[in-house]
């Protein structure tokens, strides 16, 4: 008898029931018996066609079921020495490569065993080199953009453009922008730090691809028209859109789909500023806010990925100009305290009145508030050029020391001043690099003025200008180890990490206090009506999947049955009766009761049984998805007012499968802290 493949046809999955249906085609072997169909079935079963060998009876079974004696037509293969013909071997590597997908979501739902977290990585480092590619782009654009508009000057000098480019390129830039986001929807308009937390907390990571594409137009006209925004927060949000559309083309669960987002922020921050260790850090101090080594691993090997990338294809990389990075004295320290203190005050100063103008801008169209940002960013403009762009011109020679104190705190209220307007009207950009020209100018006024005090005995007003950087992006993230890090790798000098510390974290402090520790991305989230949790407890529930939870051993079973078929049902070592009660909830009973049930003696002689109607315990039950995280999974059982999930996976061919039960009891034994 030869083989030939024919059309699939589905099987239950052993003692659990409906825990697992598969596909297998129907084979017509050489000889049928049961040595060789042994050795087919153990093929089939390192294929992953039939994942366990203890179900080989009932798939010998099934196969000699399936024989049938029509001649061979196409492809030839050897299963175990024995000759046999499938029609289709381009459909058996494909039903391989899914075989391998299935067992790689299986390990991702338990992904801090060391198969889920090796696979985690490789995937980390595939989507950090996507994200280089996608943030290279970037920033070439701008380049290119920024190219025909500066021929005589290098691009990004806007101090040397006259005055009338000056104010005409932020107003034409903000009509453009006008025009644009006039058409869109406001879901597509959302971009940037903020809208990747958004979609973690609520949407589990899940970013539309519509507005990463968005994002990428609008912060090329934004930072090449010269507006008040960096290019960080388009960067970080291409790279987190690049992870999570590769999370989602591979279905895989939504605990490893968050962090691939996590991997593509910090690949975006990465090749965006050159500092990897600082992209690491940032995606799990203010994305992920988290630390915990099965999120690391992955994410510094994307960082590391991206910045490789980088450094591949351009040799022009962001850097510090540093000329002063070591404290002349220890007496210094208590000045730098208050110099910590006073740029933690105009930290919350900022934040604060972002959060005003936003209340502000509320009743207005997003054209008027993006043509009001052009306009105030064009009379700042107009008297100081300094706050134009993405501003490393400026930082850098704020670092040398070459500004006035009257020029640094003209520089400093100017961009304060547009970048305010620019964040509160969604401006497309980020607030990372305003926030590194505010806290370099700010900081080196400070410095100016505490030469002129103790001239001779104070450091140089780039050293703190330096610090400035340091504690005005700490208090603005409320991420000090982030601060830290970018400015390290920025200015490649370890020295004045000791210094950087104490300024770090006294802005910091001072910030807390006035603003009940709210960063300025949590700010603007609060502005939207959301907010987010992030306690131990659901930090390690997102970080696992249902699978790692759920009880497979279980069967669907009719609200009508035999006697004998319950009987049989009864044997099998089961948990759970599910008794489907609609399309989206169904009815779970313990098996013990329905047994007590058909042994009384009063009951012995029924021959068709009402489940329902069995006296026991009863629990009311809801889908949820497969690839959903514990957070979920115990978010659906508070709010839904339901007592257990059950969880449902989708097949390639759309059938809807029961892959196990979820009960509070079972969230909270997956809790081991």
């Amino acid at each position: 008898m030869r083989v030939r493949a024919q059309q699939p046809q589905q099987f239950g999955a052993g003692v659990t029931g409906a825990a697992h249906n598969t596909h297998v085609k129907r084979l017509r072997l050489v000889h049928l018996n049961p040595a060789v169909l042994r050795n087919v079935l153990e093929l089939i079963c390192e294929g992953g066609i039939i994942r366990s060998h203890a179900r080989l009876p009932h798939a010998l079974s099934l196969i000699r079921r399936l024989a049938d004696p029509a001649p061979p037509r196409r492809a030839h293969a050897l299963f175990c020495g024995t000759p046999a013909v499938i029609n289709n071997p381009f459909g058996w590597i494909r039903n391989q490569w899914y075989g391998a997908l299935d067992r790689g979501r299986d390990s991702l739902a338990e992904v801090e065993k060391s198969s889920g977290l090796t696979l985690l990585c490789v995937l980390g480092a595939i989507v950090g080199g996507l994200c280089g590619l996608a943030v290279l782009g970037l920033v070439e654009s701008i380049r290119a953009v920024q190219g025909l508009m500066f021929a005589a000057h290098e691009p990004g000098n806007f101090e040397y453009l006259s005055l009338r480019t000056r104010v005409a390129l932020p107003l034409l830039g903000a009509i453009v922008l006008a025009l644009i986001f006039g058409r869109l929807a406001r879901e597509s308009r959302e971009g940037g730090i903020v809208h990747i937390v958004e979609r973690m907390v609520y949407y589990q990571g899940y970013l539309p691809v519509k507005t990463a594409v968005v994002q990428f137009v609008s912060v090329v006209i934004a930072v090449a028209s010269g507006q008040s925004v960096g290019r960080e927060g388009a960067a970080a949000h291409i790279g987190a859109t690049a992870g999570s559309l590769f999370g989602q083309r591979l279905a895989l669960p939504n605990n490893s789909l968050r962090t691939l987002v996590g991997c593509g922020t910090a690949a975006g921050i990465a090749a965006s500023f050159n500092t990897p260790l600082g992209g690491v850090i940032f995606a799990m101090e203010v994305v992920m806010m988290e630390y915990s080594i099965v999120s690391f691993a992955p994410i510094i090997l994307a960082a590391v990925s991206a910045t490789t990338v980088a450094h591949l294809f351009t040799s022009t990389h962001p850097s510090l100009d540093v000329h002063a990075s070591q404290i002349v004295s220890l007496y210094e320290l208590p000045y730098l305290v208050l110099c910590g203190a006073i740029i933690g005050l105009a930290s919350a100063g900022f934040t604060r009145s972002t959060a005003h103008v936003i209340k502000a801008f509320g009743r207005f169209r997003i054209e008027t508030r993006l043509l009001t940002a052009g306009l105030v960013t064009a009379g700042a403009a107009a008297l100081v050029p300094q706050i134009m762009g993405v501003g490393f011109e400026t930082i850098n020679v704020a670092l040398a020391g070459q500004f006035g104190i009257g020029l640094c705190l003209a520089v400093f209220a100017a961009k304060f001043i547009a970048t305010v307007t620019a964040t509160a009207a969604a401006m497309p950009g980020g607030v990372i690099l305003p926030g590194f020209v505010m806290g370099a100018t700010l900081g080196g006024a400070l410095g100016m003025a505490g030469n002129l005090v103790a001239e001779g005995l104070a450091s140089p007003p780039g050293f703190y200008a330096l610090m400035g950087i340091g504690a005005m992006i700490g208090a603005m993230l409320q991420a000090p180890l982030t601060a830290l890090v970018i400015l390290l790798e920025l200015s490649g000098t370890t020295a004045l990490l000791l210094p950087g510390m104490l300024a770090v974290i006294t802005a910091i402090v001072v910030a807390r206090r006035l603003e009940h520790s709210q960063s300025v991305f949590r700010m603007l989230l609060q502005q939207r009506g959301l907010d987010y949790r992030n306690d131990p407890v659901s930090q390690y529930l997102r970080r696992l999947s249902v699978a790692a939870a759920m009880n497979r051993r279980f069967q669907i079973v009719d609200q009508e049955m035999s006697r004998e078929a319950l009987d049989a049902v009864l044997k099998r070592k089961l948990d759970w009766l599910i008794l489907r009660t609609g399309d989206k909830r169904a009815t779970l009973m313990r098996p013990g009761d329905a047994l007590r049930y058909i042994n009384a003696e009063d009951n012995r002689s029924l021959e068709t049984l009402e489940l329902n109607s069995i006296p026991g315990q009863r629990l009311e039950a809801q889908p949820i998805s497969l690839r959903a995280s514990l957070q979920e999974a115990y978010d659906a059982l508070r709010k839904q007012d339901v007592e257990a999930l059950f969880v449902e996976r989708v097949t390639r061919t759309g059938q809807v499968n029961i892959q196990g039960v979820i009960t509070r009891e079972s969230v909270e034994g997956a809790y081991h802290p």
